[in-house]
């Protein structure tokens, strides 16, 4: 049962350069309870909890632990406060024993020289572990275990602080199902010992299952505190987004008509996983793939793009059959592909967004024979695509791997976006990303189609083609076994067919 309100933070602002981040936010939580924080790309929550934690000073406003007020000028004011922080990207050593991460910063001394007595620290170690449940030796050294028994390591460490407020970033981010069970019931168990628990994620599932309440903040805001056995999904999601769920997806351009232009037309692709797929794409449409997973809907979006290759078929852009086999090809002959893994095959994560942004199109900015970037017209199109696609960064120069999942897509959608294609294939563009990110992407894709671009989207959400789609096509085995338009689609009949119901 949770107790009176253990952490009370009231008021806090903080600004970066002028800009106000977090504006006048409150927020309480109770020693024995785990309290979601949910919000988009943005809201505040690393800031709120980089603040509790000393990473950043707030401007103004109080924190209290306990009922009396704290100041946390830096991590060590935290730690001394009772606050542990579980990082999204852990914070230890790989070289390093497991028992030296763990009492890392209250290592046990013995004789007038002080040196570390080994065998006590393990020993209290090996405690801390076995209050986590982890079976390892104090004496394995951290890099050989897995991300999952390094994070029992980060929680065991923060027990040997005597730690009683503990902050999750995204834990369950690194996790495969076996390894988050574990987790949440090393968090059952913390919260049954009185801990306060504070749980940062943007899985909405997660949030109803290990959290007693959470609260939602938007634009540096807390805009309220439910109760997760009280609350719906839909609740929450109005909340991160700033409106009622009906209004999630933007309205769609009208469709076009029959007689609009097909801008992509493909015949009978065949390979190793397609069997024969045929569809056409006009002018300013959405088009949805639809299937299970191996159904074929990324095999024939890589094949379109040249990833893979064809055995047989053909490949008409605006009329005219091309031979494509290659992205280069494709993309001179006007089309983008926005892959289902971004980090692996949309971005150059070590590279600043800058580069990201103008790799393919450097032919655009650069002198002609002379090899070097026309920088004044390149920051011009960098800083317009920041501005139209509400690129959240510290700025051009910042590294792409450290942006958030929504920020990272939208890197990607604005840097196709300025090739000026013709079609934009978009393989499971919201996947990864919080519910005020794919709302924004929702936004942004609209706003492309209605200047004419064409687009065909890959999702396993069943909402997502409904709320996003002018037509849908549903794949199975390879093959396109049904078409709907977006009139007479439903859920039922979407998930039926590709199930094995009756070919339409």
């Amino acid at each position: 049962m949770a107790n009176m309100d253990y952490l009370v933070i009231e008021d806090i602002h903080k600004s970066f350069y002028g800009v106000e981040v977090l504006k006048g936010v409150s927020f309480s939580a109770a020693s024995g309870e785990v309290h979601g924080l949910l919000g988009g790309n943005g809201a505040g929550k690393s800031t709120l909890m980089n603040v509790l934690g000393g990473l950043y000073t707030k401007d103004s406003g109080r924190i209290c632990i306990n009922g009396q007020e704290v100041q946390i000028h830096d991590t060590k004011a935290a730690e001394r406060a009772g606050i542990a922080f579980i990082h999204q990207e852990l914070k230890l050593f790989d070289l390093r024993s497991v028992a030296e991460n763990i009492m890392i910063s209250n290592l046990p001394v013995k004789g007038p020289f002080r040196l570390i007595d080994d065998k006590k620290k393990n020993e209290m170690a090996k405690k801390y572990l076995d209050e986590v449940g982890l079976n390892v030796e104090p004496t394995t050294r951290l890099g050989e275990l897995s991300i999952a028994e390094q994070q029992q390591v980060e929680i065991a460490k923060a027990l040997s602080l005597d730690a009683k407020i503990l902050i999750f970033d995204e834990p369950t981010s690194s996790l495969t199902n076996r390894e988050t069970r574990i987790l949440f019931e090393i968090i059952r168990k913390l919260k049954a010992g009185g801990a306060c628990i504070i749980y940062i994620s943007h899985k909405s599932d997660e949030i109803f299952e290990i959290c007693d309440k959470v609260t939602v903040l938007r634009n540096g805001e807390n805009v309220g505190t439910l109760d997760t056995k009280a609350a719906t999904n839909d609740e929450l999601v109005s909340l991160i987004i700033g409106r009622k769920l009906e209004q999630y997806f933007p309205q769609l351009p009208p469709a076009p008509g029959e007689d609009a232009p097909k801008v992509l037309e493909v015949k009978d692709l065949v390979n190793r996983k397609l069997a024969g797929v045929s569809f056409s794409l006009r002018k300013g449409e959405i088009l949805g793939l639809f299937g299970l997973v191996g159904a074929g809907r990324s095999e024939t979006a890589r094949a379109i793009f040249g990833l893979d290759y064809l055995a047989s078929g053909e490949i008409y852009i605006e009329g005219n059959k091309v031979k494509l086999g290659s992205p280069h090809r494709a993309m001179k002959n006007g089309i983008s592909f926005l892959t289902e893994n971004r980090r692996e095959e949309g971005l150059v994560l070590k590279m600043d967004i800058r580069r990201n942004l103008t790799f393919p199109i450097l032919d655009r900015i650069s002198v002609p024979g002379a090899g070097y970037v026309r920088r004044k017209k390149e920051m011009g199109l960098v800083k317009d695509a920041f501005s139209r696609f509400l690129i959240k960064a510290t700025g051009p120069e910042q590294r792409s791997g450290t942006l958030s999942g929504g920020n990272q897509q939208k890197v990607v959608l604005s840097k196709w976006f300025m090739t000026e294609s013709k079609v934009l294939i978009l393989d499971e563009p919201t996947r990864g990303v919080d519910v005020g990110a794919k709302a924004e992407i929702y936004e942004l894709i609209t706003e492309m189609v209605s200047k004419g671009l064409s687009v065909i989207m890959i999702s396993c959400e069943e909402s997502e083609m409904l709320g996003m789609c002018h037509r849908i096509l549903v794949m199975r085995d390879g093959e396109i076994i049904g078409e709907f338009n977006r009139e007479d689609a439903t859920q039922e009949k979407l998930v039926g067919l590709c199930m094995g119901g009756k070919t339409v």
